[in-house]
């Protein structure tokens, strides 16, 4: 037989091989579709019901359960599958080749076919045979193997497997992005210990300089309307603590990032973020969603400030700034800029800033910038407001005049001149400056024989003459101010600058909540401060012959260093108890006082001043005596009843035994001796007070109240002529309580002088327009004069009432005669207070 050689024909070959092995693999897809149809639809339900989360509702056991009785279904639907499986063998696949390009006489499974004919050469059988070999392998031109037919029909006249398939499709839909998870999930069930159900706790920690209470997150586990909404500030802290689940860690979404929570331990997760700009927050736990959030953002505004009013200028050449600031959180820190159109640099303030961290701010502060070059040039102030996280807000410029000082002395009217030479031009004016303070330095007579100044004049000329730099210029410009300033007050500009620094530093510690410690150490500090000013300032006082010459009633107002010393022990109370702002308020006052203060006048009082001061010390001591004189008679009457008390039974037993009844009469005249002397001096306490109301007719009206007291005087004289101890006790304190009325009318009167206002000074209180005889103002408005001391003292203006109706109180009690001598000298010690 001799081989068959027909691989060059077209069609035959490797592309017919690889045909065929694609028709089995059809056949065996199509076979496993059709015989595997319970396969398929146990799988797909399992899976389906896997991705539906079905699983997370069932117990551990039960889960247990319903896998193995999936697995055995499983494994039976494999049996019965690869028990009767037909094998796809190279017939079928001919045969499956046939049937889809529809090859009649089955043309496939003929090619290749062996002939008895083929034994035989050259003879017409082996030649015909041999055509037909070859007209069938041109059928194989075009063969298509196509693609399984895997219809849902075939084998399945229910359609099982269509609602499989779609029940696949919507939980892969409803699963998302948490597919593989709840595939875990439902092969590893959870066996013994139930899952521990998940608690999620969140809180909002804003920032710390916007003084706000964290914010517990209230959460809803859905993505419902119900969604609650915070406002929060920009920066706030977001924490969060999740217990319970399983194992795997929660994820944060915030927006479209998503954050994996550290892990704290088996059951405990735990996150911190903060947060920029508004955005939704959740909370996803084992494929679900445990708590869901929406927080709104607040940006942090910038700060704002603003004048009050234009800067005003003081008696000691400082000025004054009003000033207020505002900030959503608080305002940290205030300043000012002063600049000039045409100079380069600028001036930099710093502005108290009264419990930092308000959020309103309202406030004034001194500067003394006399040093300053720029002194008596026209000025641009701009203030600043600072927040707590460094946001800046400006106010609009202020355009004034810095203050300069105004000098008298003629040499340091001259040193004032140079030093403005150097400033403006220190190379071309060095050799005349120094020139001019060679001549100054060696005329002493022409300042006042001062060994200092004459050292800083002789200082000032040789850094000039030896000096190169910028430098030795500054110096000298500033040895020429503080030799000015020492020409022209002496120790008083030393004593101003630490009264300054003393009062700056105290309203810093304010500010700043320091320790009581050092509050008081700077109280003690600004009072050393506060006397050596005010006895600079006595030094600057005029001569006592031209105080004579001023004018007793001026406007000007006094304050006595006491008073001022008052007013630093209550900054002190009230700044080591608690009360900062009230400190401050009263360390502002003390500030409006010094600053406008100058040198008292020690005036002369005039004669009708004179005479009104006598008669109000001639009262007080009548009261003093009035009220001696009712004490005195108390104690009698007090020694005469406890007489009486112990002889009812002695006096009984003497008459049995035939004492006479005259005995009796001898003791009641002992009392009525004791209580005749005592009548002398109610007279003469009576005449004293008709001497005074007499000299009172003579210049001006009586009060009323005098001649009550002295007709009750009358009565207690008579009365104590008498014997009569209680009566004359009444009449006692009647007159010790006229006495009191008339000498407040009397006070009164002398005080309708007038209502003038004026600057303040230091010194001794005087009578005068707008005093009361005791030369105490009679003014209340705010910050001056001495009754706004006291009423800011004691806190508020309505305790000065407060205090006289106590007074007023314990008078009335001390006068009442029937009151006990303990309860009486009890209240005489209250009074002593008040």
């Amino acid at each position: 037989m001799q081989r068959r050689d027909d691989s060059h024909d077209k069609g035959y070959g490797l592309g017919f091989e690889v045909r065929i092995l694609l028709a089995k693999v059809n056949l065996l897809l199509e076979g496993i579709w059709r015989r595997g149809r319970l396969l398929f639809c146990l799988i797909g339900l399992f899976v389906g019901l896997s991705l539906l989360d079905l699983w997370a509702f069932a117990t551990g056991w039960l889960h247990v359960l319903a896998l193995i009785l999936f697995g055995g279904a499983i494994l039976y639907s494999l049996y019965k599958l690869g028990r009767h499986f037909p094998a796809p063998t190279r017939s079928r696949a001919l045969r499956y080749l046939e049937g889809r390009n529809r090859l009649p006489h089955r043309p496939l499974q003929s090619l290749g076919a062996h002939s008895e004919a083929e034994k035989i050469n050259n003879t017409p059988t082996s030649t015909m045979w041999r055509l037909y070999q070859k007209s069938l392998r041109r059928k194989l031109l075009g063969l298509k193997t196509g693609f399984p037919r895997l219809d849902m029909g075939i084998e399945d006249s229910y359609g099982v497997r269509a609602f499989v398939v779609l029940l696949l499709v919507a939980a892969f839909v409803v699963a998302g992005p948490r597919s593989t998870d709840r595939l875990y999930a439902a092969v590893t069930p959870s066996i013994g210990t139930p899952a521990i159900p998940v608690d999620v706790t969140a809180w909002i920690t804003p920032p710390a300089y916007t003084g706000q209470a964290p914010i517990l997150l209230t959460h809803s586990k859905s993505d419902d309307a119900t969604v609650q909404t915070y406002i929060v500030p920009v920066q706030s802290s977001f924490i969060a603590n999740v217990f319970g689940g399983e194992r795997d860690a929660p994820i944060l979404v915030i927006g479209d990032k998503r954050e994996e929570f550290a892990v704290s331990d088996a059951r405990n997760f735990q996150i911190q973020t903060t947060f920029d700009e508004t955005t939704s927050l959740k909370i996803e736990k084992d494929g679900d969603v445990i708590a869901n959030w929406q927080l709104t953002i607040i940006a942090d505004e910038i700060p704002t400030v603003a004048f009050i009013d234009d800067p005003e200028v003081t008696e000691r050449a400082a000025f004054k700034l009003q000033y207020q600031a505002r900030d959503d959180y608080g305002v940290e820190r205030i300043g000012g800029e002063i600049t000039r159109d045409n100079g380069d640099g600028k001036i930099e303030l710093i502005l108290p800033t009264p419990g930092r961290g308000s959020k309103q701010v309202v406030s004034k502060s001194y500067h003394d910038l006399t040093a300053h070059p720029w002194a008596g040039l026209p000025v641009k102030l701009t203030l600043f407001a600072e927040d707590q996280i460094g946001q800046r807000g400006y106010s609009d410029a202020m355009t004034f005049t810095l203050p300069e000082r105004k000098f008298t002395h003629p040499v340091a009217r001259a040193l004032i001149e140079q030093r403005k030479n150097l400033v403006n031009d220190p190379d071309g004016n060095k050799e005349n400056v120094a020139l001019v303070l060679q001549t100054l330095a060696s005329l002493p007579d022409s300042v006042n024989n001062d060994v200092t100044v004459i050292l800083a004049l002789s200082t000032a000329k040789s850094i000039l003459v030896n000096g190169t730099s910028r430098t030795a210029v500054d110096d000298v410009i500033e040895i020429l101010w503080d030799t000015a300033l020492r020409l022209e007050n002496g120790d008083l500009s030393l004593a101003e600058a630490a009264l300054r620094d003393a009062q700056e530093a105290l309203m810093e510690a304010l500010n700043n909540n320091a320790s009581d410690a050092e509050i008081k150490r700077l109280v003690e500090e600004l009072r050393a401060a506060m006397e050596n000013f005010l006895q600079a300032l006595a030094q600057q006082a005029p001569p006592m012959d031209e105080q004579a010459a001023g004018d007793p009633n001026s406007e000007d107002r006094l304050i006595e260093s006491q008073d001022l010393q008052k007013l630093l022990d209550r900054i002190d109370q009230f700044a080591r108890g608690g009360a900062r702002d009230a400190a401050r308020q009263l360390l502002s006052e003390l500030q409006d006082i010094m600053e406008n203060l100058k040198s008292a006048q020690a005036r002369q009082p005039s004669d009708s001043q004179q005479a009104a001061q006598q008669m109000l010390n001639e009262l007080g001591k009548l009261m003093q005596k009035q009220q001696e004189l009712l004490d005195q008679t108390f104690r009698n009457s007090q020694g005469q009843q406890s007489k009486r008390g112990t002889q009812p039974g002695q006096q009984g037993q003497q008459s049995q035994n035939g004492t006479q009844p005259g005995q009796q009469g001898q003791q009641g005249q002992s009392g009525r001796g004791n209580l005749q002397d005592l009548a002398e001096v109610q007279e003469a306490l009576r005449q004293m007070l008709g001497d005074l109301m007499g000299r009172l007719g003579a210049d001006g009206e009586i009060p009323d109240a005098l001649g009550r007291a002295e007709r009750s005087m009358k009565n207690a004289r008579e009365a104590l002529e008498q014997g009569q101890g209680q009566s004359a006790m009444e009449s006692e304190s009647d007159a010790l309580e006229n006495l009191r009325q008339g000498t407040e009318s009397l006070a009164q009167q002398m005080m309708q002088d007038g209502q003038g206002e004026g600057t303040q000074s230091a010194g001794p209180g005087r009578p005068g327009q707008g005093r009361d005889p005791l030369g105490r103002s009679t003014r209340e408005e705010s910050g001056q004069g001495r009754n706004a001391g006291n009423a800011l003292m004691r806190g508020e203006g309505g305790g000065i009432n407060k205090s006289r109706s106590i007074r007023d109180e314990l008078q009335r009690r001390l006068s009442d005669p029937a009151r006990s001598y303990l309860e009486r000298d009890y209240l005489q010690r209250l009074l002593d207070i008040f």
